[in-house]
This record gives structure tokens, C-alpha cells and sequence, in this order.
């Protein structure tokens, strides 16, 4: 009987403690009867074309109840045009314990326009309303009071802006016109570099579509926006054949054309006896146009000159001293004839970089990394480098591949995972260029992001990515 008495009396020591336990887990779930509350953050708007990822607005609402049923309690957020009953509406559906919902400048522009059906430009006033669903059965919804915000909306502009006219490089072709690169963090910002020849220039928004146009505005910095075909057609003049730069801005309708300098050779071949004295095209850097590669297995090892014309009288880049070895920052000279100095290399897997403008040459043994990994917003870990998203490794060692699902947002390669962010990275050929979907030339820098280059993905979804590290090349694809 004793036995038995000190076991109750144990149980009776507890019993507080759990009365506690199960008193603060009720009380958690617990939500009253409190009313469902719906507030605005912003009740007039105007949509600031310049500014499509500010935050434009956000709808908060108080729990609400459930009755005391400790059930779990969802959401549906409907925002429709004032006066329509909600028939004009967008309606989201939020799971338990969502109390928020917020809209980029951009975002919410695009559902007046496109799911509202508001004209551009125009105050219009919205009405929002949060329905409560308790998971009980027998328990009513529960609907806010409508909250009213006003809203100025603006009519967006192009996000892809294609170079033609004589002076581009496709000619007058709309199928074909050259794309230009969006410029990250600058709204309706656009670049492009490379060669123009002597003629006549335009901007179109859409492949096949010769309308809108841009065209030259009022002088040489001034853009203006075309749309019928009985307005001006004024075009810009490139006055001779050169590398050039262009910036705009459709939104401000700027321009600026600078002209940059020329390399005396736009190609360049390798010749020798790992090519088995065959002429070898090098390839271009995307973002210099005096830089060029040649990166491959050059197992045969041995002598080799760099030419600037498939003939053997031609100007060669040439070692200073001849059999000079492979090493980094060696200086170049060029010259045809005698004496014909060349470089002389063991066998083995290379990168080779000629910069003709400083005359250096970089003759570099390439390991490949044995793995790369995406970072950026636009990447399935973000920015986080030591959970950085690793791609997958395939038979042939210097190629990786991935296929997942990517965000709208930046990304670019790191091949070393370092927490300082020192490391060697792929970088994009000029930053916030968005991927063409078939193979293009990255950057390689060895230390650090320099330039920090990202590509800009601006349509989530999933993607294929191959990747060759010898090559320093990438296809990033939609599917």
C-alpha cells in the first residue's frame, strides 16, 4: 500500500507541470475570438517605371479566430478594381500561418495591365479583402473589411532591345538583328560592344518586328520611340567601320555611341607541333577584344608561334627568346622571317592567353576543378557560397552539367567554394547578360570575381546547363 501511495503522490508532484505543458501548447492554437483585420501599408500609389523592383505595397492582416477549436487556420488574399464586386479580382490562395502579402513595383503593374485590364498611365482604385478558413468543420469563414488603395499605373517598356541597319553587324535582317545586353540594376538599361561598319543604325524591341523601333531623337544622345509606320524614321550614323560602344536607356530615351579602340588583328592561329603544324584558330575573350585563347590537350608537347595569317610568311607573335618555356607573363614580340623563335612546351592539357596589347602571354598546365557550383539569387541556394549548389560531373573531366530549377535573378560559377570569396570563378561576358540558350564564352578569373559579370535569368523555371571548363563555355537553356 505504501508502494502504491508514493507512485499517486509522484504523480500528483507532476500533474502541475503537465497541466502547464498542455495550458501553454492550448493557448498557442487558442486564437480567440479576435477579429480578422486587414491593413494596408500605402493607400495612394504611383508606379515608378525606373524603380520595377522597389517594393511597392503590402496587405497585413491580424490572425483572426478559431473559435476556440485550436484548429489550424488558411488564407485567400483577392485583390480586384473597385466597384466590380471582385469579379475583376486576382485571387491567392496562402497556407497556414501566412499573414502578408507583398507586390514588387513591377509585379503589381503587370497584374493591373495584364490581369485587371487597366490602361497604362491611369489612377485607378483597387479594393482587397482577406477570407479566413478555419480546418474545423462547422466553423464559419471569416472575411475582412475591404481595404481601398489608389493606384497610378505606367505602360512598361521592352526587356529585349536588338541592334539593326547597315551599320550592324546582321545587316537590315529582323530575323537575325543583334541582341543587346540588359544592364543589371538600371531599368531599361541596355549595352552592347563590339564592331559596327560605316552605315545606319536603329534599335527594334522584337525579332521579325521592324515595329517599335527606337530611332534617333532630337540629336546623337536622343532616343525616340517609333510605332507607326507613316512617323519619323531617323536613323544614327556610324560614320566609319570600327569597334564601338553602345549605351541606352528606353526609359529615358539616352544614348551614347563611344568609339573604342581597334586591334590591329580580329584573328589570330596557333601553329606548331602540338597542332601537328596545323593552323589552329585561337579564340576571341568576349569582353576584350585584343585578348585571345587556346586552350586544349596539347599532349604532343613541343615548339609553337602564333600567326596572324594562314601562310608562312606572315607576322607571327613570337617568344622573345626561342624555346622559351611555358610560364606566366612572358613577353611577345612579332615579326616575320628569321629569327623564328617558338615557345617549347612538355605535353599535357594548357591554357594559352595572348594579350596583344600589352604583348604578355600567358602558357598556363590546366587541372580541371573537380567540381563547380552556382551562386546567386537566381541559383537554388542564393547567395550562401558554403551551400552553394553543386552541378554534376560527367565522363569527360573538364565538363559539368545541371538541370533544376533556377529563379528569376543572377547568378554566376565559383570553382572552389571559398568562404572569402577568393577563389576562381566563370563569370558572365559582360554583366547582367542574359543567356542566349546556346554556347557562349565565359570569363575565368583565378582569383576572386573580377569582373564580377553575372548572368541575369529573368524567367524562372527549369533549366539545362552544360558547362566546359577547358573551353570556358556555357549553355544555359530553358526547357
Amino acid at each position: 500500500m505504501k508502494k502504491i501511495y508514493n507512485i499517486l503522490f509522484g504523480i500528483l508532484l507532476l500533474f502541475p507541470f503537465l497541466i502547464s505543458s498542455c495550458s501553454d501548447d492550448y493557448m498557442e492554437t487558442n486564437l480567440g475570438n479576435q477579429a480578422l483585420i486587414l491593413s494596408v501599408s500605402e493607400t495612394a500609389i504611383n508606379l515608378d517605371v525606373t524603380a520595377p523592383q522597389s517594393e511597392a505595397v503590402t496587405y497585413e492582416w491580424t490572425p483572426g479566430s478559431n473559435f476556440n477549436t485550436n484548429a489550424a487556420i488558411s488564407y485567400t488574399f483577392e485583390l480586384g478594381l473597385a466597384g466590380t464586386n471582385f469579379e475583376k479580382s486576382i485571387k491567392v490562395e496562402l497556407g497556414e500561418g501566412k499573414n502578408s502579402v507583398s507586390y514588387k513595383t513591377e509585379e503589381l503593374n503587370a497584374i493591373l495591365l495584364n490581369n485587371l485590364g487597366v490602361t497604362p498611365d491611369n489612377e485607378i482604385e483597387l479594393e482587397a479583402r482577406v477570407t479566413a478558413e478555419v480546418h474545423s468543420e462547422g466553423v464559419q469563414s471569416q472575411v475582412s473589411e475591404i481595404v481601398k488603395v489608389k493606384v497610378t499605373s505606367y505602360k512598361p517598356v521592352s526587356p529585349t532591345l536588338y541592334l539593326i541597319g547597315s551599320a550592324a553587324p546582321n545587316g537590315w535582317s529582323a530575323d537575325e538583328a543583334t541582341k543587346m545586353n540588359t544592364v543589371s540594376g538600371a531599368a531599361g538599361g541596355f549595352v552592347w560592344q563590339g564592331k559596327l561598319n560605316a552605315g545606319n543604325l536603329k534599335f527594334i524591341t522584337t525579332l521579325g518586328q521592324f515595329l517599335p523601333s527606337y530611332n534617333k531623337g532630337s540629336d546623337d544622345t536622343k532616343l525616340y520611340l517609333r510605332e507607326l509606320d507613316d512617323a519619323p524614321d531617323d536613323q544614327f550614323v556610324i560614320p566609319t567601320t570600327g569597334i564601338y560602344k553602345i549605351s541606352v536607356n528606353i526609359i529615358n530615351l539616352t544614348i551614347k555611341i563611344e568609339t573604342l579602340d581597334a586591334p590591329e588583328y580580329s584573328e589570330l592561329w596557333l601553329v606548331g607541333n602540338p597542332t601537328d603544324w596545323k593552323f589552329m584558330p585561337m579564340t576571341v575573350d568576349p569582353s576584350d577584344p585584343f585578348v585571345f585563347y587556346y586552350n586544349a590537350d596539347l599532349s604532343a608537347g613541343g615548339e609553337f608561334k602564333i600567326a596572324t595569317a594562314t601562310n608562312w610568311d606572315a607576322v607571327f607573335f613570337r617568344p622573345a627568346e626561342d624555346q622559351t618555356p611555358a610560364g606566366s607573363g612572358l613577353s611577345v614580340v612579332k615579326w616575320a622571317g628569321n629569327p623564328d623563335n617558338k615557345w617549347n612546351i612538355s605535353g599535357g592539357v594548357y591554357k594559352i592567353k595572348l594579350d596583344t596589347r600589352d604583348l604578355k602571354i600567358d602558357i598556363v598546365p590546366f587541372t580541371p576543378y573537380a567540381m563547380i557550383y552556382m551562386v546567386g539569387d537566381a541559383a537554388p541556394s542564393g547567395w550562401s557560397i558554403d551551400n552553394a549548389t553543386a552541378m554534376t560531373a560527367t565522363s569527360d573531366p573538364f565538363k559539368l552539367t545541371w538541370t533544376g530549377t533556377l529563379n528569376a535573378g543572377e547568378m554566376k560559377f565559383t570553382c572552389d567554394k571559398k568562404n572569402d570569396w577568393s577563389g576562381a570563378w566563370f563569370l558572365a561576358s559582360q554583366n547582367g547578360i542574359e543567356p542566349s540558350g546556346s554556347t557562349e564564352q565565359m570569363i575565368f578569373s583565378p582569383t576572386g570575381s573580377d569582373p564580377d559579370n553575372k548572368w541575369k535569368i529573368t524567367s524562372a523555371g527549369t533549366y539545362l546547363i552544360e558547362l566546359d571548363q577547358l573551353q570556358q563555355t556555357v549553355s544555359i537553356k530553358k526547357k
